[in-house]
């Protein structure tokens, strides 16, 4: 067996294979994500849901008993109707008050609240234009004894005390998903600002692992050859005279 590998090995057929493989995974996989997706809005929206129950009898409504697929269908248009129309308001002046309406509704009940407001705080943290990351600052944190740089995000403005010793709040993403990272408190002289890169050129890299650095880094910060000195070819024979001092 081992025999026959080598072989296949040496005659690039496992090579050709694995060259067309990868040119089809990225193929595969987007494919192998959106049916996820698919799967995923179908177990929580499809019907038998509880969602979709809520669209079935929206529908009902209209359709009357019996047309269950056509029901649900038009359920769904009109809940897509309904968010756009919702959205149409939202751009309007009239968000602020509709926004707080609904936070005074849903922050009444105890145990809905505890849910509700942190994740209204998070979506509209990466929604809202005056309260997106703007916050946060690219740096560079620096582990003694590693001798390593990690890039990262520094949280908030804050200094805080542990043990005496001054600690800054950092966000460590992780890559392929940044969000997925977690929170550090660093010792303040571990922490190098980056001012030169955008946040959105931090969280690119991570997206990527990496691939998209050389396009995202910004210039100041790579190390750029310098150009070699260009040579003037002369005709054999011919000298260049150069030109002597002149002291008074």
């Amino acid at each position: 067996m081992m025999k026959l590998l080598m072989s296949l090995w040496r005659n690039n057929v496992v090579t050709t294979f694995l060259a067309g493989l990868v040119v089809l995974l990225p193929v595969v996989l987007t494919i192998l994500i959106i049916a996820w997706i698919v799967g995923f809005l179908r177990g929580q929206l499809g019907p038998g849901s509880f969602l979709g129950e809520i669209l079935l009898r929206g529908g009902a409504t209209i359709t009357g008993p019996g047309y269950d697929t056509l029901a649900f269908c038009l359920g769904v248009a009109i809940a897509l109707l309904g968010i756009w129309f919702l959205g149409v308001i939202a751009r309007s002046e009239a968000q602020e008050g509709i926004s707080r309406f609904i936070d005074r509704i849903f922050t009444q009940v105890p145990i809905i609240r505890t849910i509700y407001n942190p994740v209204s705080r998070v979506v509209r943290m990466t929604t809202d234009k005056n309260t997106d990351f703007s916050g946060m600052s690219v740096v560079a944190c620096r582990f003694s004894g590693l001798e390593t740089d990690v890039l990262a995000l520094l949280a908030n403005s804050e200094v805080y005390v542990i043990g005496g010793e001054r600690r800054r709040m950092v966000y460590l993403p992780a890559a392929p998903i940044p969000m997925s990272g977690g929170l550090l408190l660093i010792a303040e002289s571990a922490i190098i600002p980056v001012p030169e890169m955008k946040v959105d050129d931090l969280l690119r890299i991570y997206f990527s692992l990496g691939a998209l650095a050389p396009d995202s880094m910004p210039a100041s910060l790579k190390d750029m050859p310098k150009p070699a000195q260009q040579r003037i070819a002369l005709p054999p024979g011919s000298t260049i005279a150069v030109p002597h001092e002149v002291t008074g």
